[in-house]
């Protein structure tokens, strides 16, 4: 018991509840944002999503303007951020979830989301450690630096990151307050969705310094953990971001069972090879992205780095290629 990190434990389940009970609320997901916005016209959700990560840039900075965390910063491999987060778009469509969303789903009852996890462990763990490690790795080769480092926004550009913040800001208020937009039924308004991800996501880094090394909140390469270490023992141990999954679906439970969300819910028999399929190409797509959604699209976006932005864009025109393609595109 005197070697039991309980720091590392207590800080990853916590983190995890919290975010799966936020995630609940708001109804958060970058699938629904993506494909509401396309097909419907309307962009609540998608406004949240802008939100959280201007929330999670002024977290994220000022948590290491304070010295309270050292953020290590994504390359930028470009082949591989743009191919993987192209397919990781694709995935998500096909899926009907994004990553967090899959998860947080488990907690509300969704046998579906079970289905598509499974999906995403195994497409992860061939992507990363199986027959395709090797592609992975000669994909991931290619690699832009600016002075040798990672590429940052306001390394390129060569003023203080605050300012790209403020850029950023000023650009996106037209867009987050241009209309009448409504909130979910049932569900948190953006605004306090979008503050609430974004300070979880700030907050993600910190609490994952208990860690051997601050990773922040993922749901890509911990997914496809979860299957291989019970399994072949690989990693060696329960890392924080393995920890930190295993809260998420307790706290959806917890809002979903509040707001009365809470149902069993079975796909159409129909529909589960399709939603399969869609976890294991966002899985593997993960691993060749180097992070998810949440991880490449807010927690590694948050800290400027041009590989993350990059990625997240590719994700979003591989889901909007998907939805045109799907549903628009004219017989």
């Amino acid at each position: 018991m005197d070697d039991f990190n309980w720091a590392l434990y207590v800080s990853a389940l916590l983190t995890g509840l919290l975010f799966g009970y936020v995630l609940q609320r708001g109804g958060f997901c970058l699938t629904r944002a993506l494909s509401n916005a396309v097909l419907m016209g309307d962009a609540t959700i998608l406004r949240a999503y802008v939100l959280a990560l201007l929330v999670a840039m002024i977290g994220v900075h000022t948590l290491m303007a304070l010295g309270l965390i050292e953020v290590p910063i994504r390359p930028f491999r470009w082949v591989a951020n743009i191919l993987g987060g192209g397919l990781f778009g694709v995935g998500m469509i096909l899926s009907g979830g994004c990553s967090g969303s899959t998860w947080y789903r488990v907690g509300e009852g969704a046998i579906g989301a079970c289905v598509v996890l499974l999906g995403f462990a195994m497409g992860a763990t061939t992507v990363s450690v199986g027959v395709l490690a090797p592609v992975r790795t000669w994909l991931q080769a290619p690699a832009v630096t600016l002075g040798g480092a990672a590429p940052t926004l306001h390394g390129l550009v060569g003023v203080s990151p605050w300012v790209v913040i403020a850029v950023l800001a000023a650009s996106a208020a037209l867009f987050l307050f241009r209309g009448q937009a409504q909130p979910e039924h049932g569900k948190w308004s953006w605004p306090i969705t979008g503050i609430a991800v974004g300070v979880m996501i700030a907050a993600g880094w910190w609490a994952s310094s208990f860690g051997s090394r601050p990773a922040g909140i993922t749901f890509a390469s911990n997914t496809g953990y979860l299957l291989t270490y019970p399994l072949v023992g690989y990693p060696t141990q329960v890392t924080w971001s393995m920890a930190m999954l295993l809260g998420v679906p307790v706290g959806a439970f917890a809002g979903a069972w509040r707001a009365g969300d809470f149902r069993w819910k079975l796909p159409p028999g129909w529909s589960l090879l399709k939603i399969f399929g869609g976890g294991l190409l966002m899985g593997g797509a993960a691993l060749l992205a180097e992070g998810c959604n949440i991880n490449q699209g807010l927690t590694n976006s948050a800290t400027l780095s041009v590989g993350s932005l990059v990625t997240f864009a590719s994700m979003a025109l591989g889901a909007w290629l998907a939805v045109w393609a799907l549903y628009l595109r004219a017989p």
